[in-house]
């Protein structure tokens, strides 16, 4: 199986963060034809350390041709040779490491030891600067938990929320966060990627949880009841479970959800001590974006908002409500 030259920058551009300057190697005509014949070359630049890309017109056959043909060009190149191909079986993978053959297999793997950029260092830096997913991960991937999916199930970024949501550089980084999460993976080589989830929606749930946090900024009161809004916090719970209802009701909106409401309502924030009417969440991101049939919050973003509760009535609620879902 053959790769392509975008494949090769979508991957690196995955792995390490930053998107590699890949050009054609002008060098390459003056090589020899049997070279030229087996592989179009060019050279990938990546956090100012570059290297040579074999890229194969034909199938993996054979380690030992592969390093003679590395060890050729190894007389006019200075900088590493990287063997790039759409696949590799898992033998193939060991004897071009056992002849010292770099190769990448865009999607799938990259084996580059003299490139001198070590892949777990990147990924325990990028866990260590980041340890929660961002407000749009968060709510892309519990929207998708609640749609729920199969295990066939292979798809884009774009295909995981309505267009318009969110633009295409947070729909590259929400993909980018979920995969250095370990909650999804590379589950094609095609020109425009695709992914898959490693597991089912619940055990997603359940490894994702560390991660997630509550969506509720701050909290703030109002003198009049927004019309149209969800439920939520102890509002919201007491509609999924045996807890009775809170005092003053509890709805949720995004920040730029509430500001437009007030000004278009013109109701006004007061104090929590002056007889206010509602509650109001703000939270990080809109509880609209995640699609439910009710006029209350999603459960997932609930439970979310609401797991460092220390009343035990609302745990016990919470637990009710959870064993409720259908995933």
């Amino acid at each position: 199986m053959k790769t392509s030259r975008q494949e090769i920058q979508n991957y690196f551009e995955l792995i390490f963060g930053a998107k590699p300057e890949i050009k054609h190697w002008s060098k390459s005509k003056g090589l020899p034809f049997y070279l030229l014949d087996e592989y179009a070359f060019d050279t990938v630049t990546l956090y100012d350390r570059q290297c040579l890309v074999l890229l194969a017109h034909n199938p993996f056959e054979n380690a030992t041709k592969i390093r003679k043909h590395i060890d050729v060009l190894k007389k006019t190149v200075d900088h590493p040779i990287l063997y790039a191909t759409g696949a590799l079986k898992s033998f193939e993978r060991k004897r071009l490491i056992e002849s010292g053959v770099q190769f990448v297999v865009p999607g799938n793997q990259l084996f580059a030891p003299q490139l001198g950029l070590d892949l777990r260092e990147f990924y325990r830096s990028r866990h260590a600067e980041k340890e929660t997913l961002s407000p749009a991960s968060q709510a892309l991937l519990i929207a998708t938990i609640i749609r729920g999916w199969d295990q066939d199930y292979f798809f884009r970024g774009v295909d995981l929320v309505d267009a318009g949501i969110y633009s295409k550089m947070t729909m590259s980084r929400t993909m980018k966060e979920l995969h250095s999460f370990g909650l999804i993976e590379p589950a094609s080589n095609e020109k425009s990627l695709r992914w898959r989830f490693v597991g089912a929606p619940k055990a997603i749930w359940e490894k994702a949880l560390p991660a997630l946090q509550s969506p509720v900024k701050r909290v703030v009161y109002a003198d009049r009841r927004p019309v149209e809004s969800r439920a939520a916090g102890l509002s919201a719970l007491s509609k999924m479970s045996m807890l009775g209802e809170p005092s003053t009701p509890v709805v949720a909106f995004s920040k730029e959800g509430w500001d437009a409401h007030v000004h278009r309502s013109g109701c006004a924030e007061v104090g929590q001590f002056d007889d206010p009417v509602v509650e109001v969440e703000i939270w990080s991101y809109s509880p609209d974006h995640i699609p439910v049939s009710t006029d209350s919050v999603d459960p997932l973003s609930l439970y979310l908002s609401l797991r460092d509760d220390l009343d035990d009535r609302v745990q016990i609620s919470l637990d009710e409500m959870m064993e409720k879902i259908e995933w």
